[in-house]
């Protein structure tokens, strides 16, 4: 199932499902299947252990407190929980396939290097209630933050691999996504990892390449090529504002996870970014309230203590990101972390 899940991965938004009025990519399906098969698995081999209870609880806290306004409400809460059991029941794959999964990241890199050249103007899909982007690579995942965060990630474990040809090529498709909160998520992975290792010309090294990166990227048509842009902070300002006002209406419970399309005051309710505030403690703040959030914290404070120095800094590469984004419960974001060793 393991295998079958990272080709779905490969193919990002490219593959979707409707049913019962509902739009969703089909790895979810797998996301469940591979829960299921986990822990199925661990069940047979009696090696089934809970490795983070906190997110167990956090699962049971929130099952508790939610009230599902509607199927798709119901539905992506089972897709969380089926994302966190594979923390709570960590899995282990063999070095064959994380090579493969490399492979399938490799062939992400490509496939977004090929669209950045051949089909840069994305804004066609408005239509379909995705936001138009012109000039920038979006890849097969619709969306040049969330891209630029999956190719940071791949950049830094081909460094950790010493495969720098890989890490140059992954850098260069991140840096044609614009993504601003990538391009500071690096700069504070090699701030950190500047402090473990004290390597002062790697440090300076990645520092002025970022600059460098800035400075080169080519301004074309479009705001989003303008890393200058404020038309974008302004936004992410009002949906935190709108997220703190939600927050204190109702500060210990929440509102229920994935309820949010149905409480929000928002333009478009068939957005794909309704769901979610613009930063992912944020919305987990919003729908399980502080008590949620501290199950959460819990939960990722465990995964960060017991890692090692390269997932530490997957880790704080995803925690900066999601500040800006809802990248923490992105699915393609877990499992990158589930996959990697």
């Amino acid at each position: 199932m393991a295998y079958i899940t990272a080709i779905i991965f490969f193919f990002g938004q490219l593959l979707r499902i409707q049913f019962q009025g509902i739009s969703f990519p089909l790895i979810d399906i797998f996301i469940i299947l591979l829960a299921a098969s986990n822990i199925i698995k661990k069940y047979k081999e009696k090696t089934i252990k809970i490795d983070n209870k906190y997110f167990l609880l956090f699962l049971i806290y929130t099952l508790i407190i939610s009230r599902f306004m509607s199927l798709k409400a119901v539905f992506y809460f089972i897709r969380l929980s089926s994302l966190l059991s594979l923390f709570i029941f960590y899995p282990k794959y063999n070095p064959k396939f994380y090579r493969f999964f490399k492979i399938i990241l490799l062939s992400s890199v490509i496939f977004g290097l090929i669209q950045y050249i051949f089909w840069p103007n994305f804004t066609y899909f408005s239509s379909l209630n995705w936001d138009p982007h012109l000039y920038r690579l979006v890849g097969t995942f619709f969306d040049p933050t969330f891209t630029g965060l999956i190719f940071l990630l791949f950049t830094i474990i081909n460094f950790f691999d010493k495969k720098y040809f890989l890490a140059s090529l992954s850098y260069i498709a991140l840096s044609l996504t614009y993504s601003r909160s990538s391009l500071l998520a690096l700069l504070i992975c090699n701030f950190f990892y500047f402090l473990k290792n004290k390597n002062k010309k790697l440090f300076l090294s990645i520092i002025l390449l970022i600059f460098a990166t800035i400075l080169i990227l080519p301004r074309l048509e479009g705001e989003g090529t303008k890393l200058e842009r404020t038309s974008s902070i302004i936004a992410k300002i009002e949906n935190y504002k709108e997220g703190f006002n939600l927050f204190l209406k109702k500060p210990i419970l929440g509102y229920g996870y994935n309820n949010l399309p149905h409480i929000r005051e928002i333009n478009n309710p068939q957005s794909h970014a309704n769901a979610g505030f613009d930063g992912s403690l944020l919305t987990i703040l919003v729908t399980t309230g502080i008590i949620g959030l501290l199950f959460f914290g819990k939960g990722l404070h465990s995964l960060f203590t017991q890692a090692s120095l390269e997932r530490k800094i997957l880790f704080i590469a995803i925690f900066v990101h999601s500040l800006f984004a809802n990248s923490m419960l992105y699915p393609w974001t877990i499992l990158f972390l589930i996959f990697i060793p």
